[in-house]
């Protein structure tokens, strides 16, 4: 689960929003500050909503083999690899998803792919 997903209503939560509507109410009613706090979480899910439907996609593409999973022109990344970047963990694992077993990718933020470039940016600009 992501943080896009966590349960913003959960304890911990509530302790940490108590917290910080306290430091709000230096120049704000609390009300206002609850209110903000909460269009935050809304824009955090919205934001997670496009990027998982961004990646399904992008995804979906390399499954069916319409995206190639690292194009050779490109350098090789950290690690001398020319891994898809998009692979993140054992869950994009193997040839599937343009490696071998045991292999996972790092996010590329750059030298990549127009759909890798864009599946990035929906994580790090749209929220």
């Amino acid at each position: 689960m992501g943080m896009s997903m966590a349960d913003r209503g959960a304890p911990i939560w509530n302790e940490k929003r108590d917290r910080w509507v306290s430091v709000c109410d230096d120049c704000h009613s609390p009300r206002f500050a609850r209110e903000q706090l909460q269009a935050l979480d809304e824009a955090v899910k919205d934001a997670g909503l496009k990027y998982r439907e961004t990646f399904k996609v992008a995804e979906d593409l390399l499954v069916d083999g319409v995206l190639d999973p690292m194009p050779k022109d490109l350098c090789p990344d950290w690690s001398g690899q020319h891994l898809w970047s998009l692979k993140i963990g054992a869950y994009h694992d193997g040839e599937a998803y343009g490696g071998k077993t045991g292999e996972s990718g790092e996010f590329r933020m750059s030298n990549c792919t127009d759909v890798e470039r864009l599946c990035f940016e929906s994580v790090g600009y749209f929220q």
